[in-house]
């Protein structure tokens, strides 16, 4: 039993650091990247979107596929008060496939049904059952419930973005989730919405990201 977990263990580690991707902020004629946090920022209408990849590890969260973040930054110099629903983003893929963002509850739901199989995030995987209960061991509490270091999956929630409400002359910065697996993209595309009544090819925000299979 114990070699087949520690083979199973050797798989994960193996798939963990060898199927990995970098994603690269490209820069458009409208659209700047900032090499120093490896983000990229658009402005339009008083409105500017900024974002940069927030979990460049990951793995497989069980049939559930992968989540992703990308961390945002929304200012607002419109002279008014801005609006926007987390329907105002999407991301597209290099094949044309549309991913909306995962609301705050449905990220939560992934979390806590696969909680015990989860590393802490953003290094979203299994969790090697004895490593537990050797951890929990060390700790020395004897609850039944699943063990997790202090940065535990759950504490992403706490940045997710939801609607946004945004008075003049403020910003926000928050967490918005992709379920998309990365590994098998080349390229994706954060697109933003000022009105989501009408949505068509032509995006208020273009932020493209390239990936770069390790």
């Amino acid at each position: 039993m114990k070699t087949a977990g520690a083979w199973f263990l050797l798989v994960l580690v193996v798939c963990l650091s060898g199927c990995g991707v970098t994603v690269v902020p490209r820069a458009t004629a409208t659209a700047q990247v900032d090499p120093a946090d490896n983000s990229i920022s658009e402005s339009r209408d008083g409105v500017s979107l900024k974002a940069r990849l927030h979990d460049p590890e990951f793995a497989s969260v069980l049939t559930e596929g992968n989540l992703t973040a990308f961390e945002l930054t929304v200012g607002n110099r419109t002279g008014k008060s801005l609006s926007l629903p987390l329907s105002a983003f999407l991301l597209m893929d290099d094949r044309g496939t549309q991913y909306s963002p995962l609301p705050p509850e449905r990220v939560n739901e992934i979390l806590r049904r696969n909680s015990p199989y989860l590393l802490p995030y953003p290094y979203v995987g299994y969790y090697y059952l004895e490593d537990m209960e050797k951890a929990s061991a060390a700790r020395g509490f004897t609850s039944s419930r699943p063990y997790f270091a202090q940065n535990r999956p759950a504490d992403a929630l706490v940045g997710a973005l939801d609607n946004l409400s945004l008075v003049p002359d403020a910003q926000v910065t928050g967490l918005i989730f992709f379920s998309i697996d990365l590994s098998r993209v080349n390229s994706v595309e954060l697109r933003g919405y000022l009105s989501t009544a009408i949505k068509d090819a032509k995006a208020d925000f273009t932020l493209p990201f390239s990936v770069e299979k390790k």
